[in-house]
């Protein structure tokens, strides 16, 4: 059952992430850093490839467990961009120069602040249940990979068994 709508969770869950983090940002003001904007990519990705494979190419291709792999991958991909985000705002380590909250203070520092995002990455701008987004973003998201994972290679294990019994 949940195998068979994987694509289905997937396209809601993403959904659901990427418009709160666009509801946060225009009705909270919840300004993105630019590691913001790229968690929010991957979602777009996710999004994408399930509509794809939902309309598509779970019609027309026969190496299903390929697709979910792939959505795994594409899932983990994203738990990995939240997962460093996360641990540049907890300050686990340094993030990119042009993204951090550090101010090198030279003859060129105003030139440097007028080319610089003003969102910073390494603060956190909203958090729920004590948790950032790019926190919840990497444990969401690493929990879909691991979870699709499972699902793809236990049906294989069961098909084993039932094989073997005969």
């Amino acid at each position: 059952m949940i195998k068979k709508n994987i694509y289905k969770i997937s396209l809601l869950l993403s959904t659901f992430m990427l418009l709160s983090a666009f509801y946060l940002e225009y009705f909270h003001g919840a300004l993105p850093c630019d590691l913001c904007i790229t968690q929010r990519w991957f979602h777009a990705v996710i999004i994408s490839y399930c509509l794809l494979t939902i309309l598509i190419l779970d019609r027309l291709l026969n190496a299903k467990t390929i697709l979910l792999i792939g959505l795994a991958f594409t899932w983990l991909a994203s738990s990995i961009a939240g997962l460093y985000h996360f641990g540049i705002e907890m300050n686990y380590w340094k993030g990119p120069d042009d993204c951090s909250s550090n101010i090198d203070f030279s003859k060129d520092t105003l030139t440097f602040l007028l080319n610089k995002s003003p969102i910073k990455c390494d603060e956190v701008m909203f958090k729920i249940l004590g948790l950032s987004l790019a926190g919840w973003n990497a444990l969401l998201s690493f929990l879909m990979s691991l979870t699709i994972i499972f699902k793809t290679f236990q049906k294989g294990k069961k098909y084993e068994r039932s094989f073997n019994q005969r």
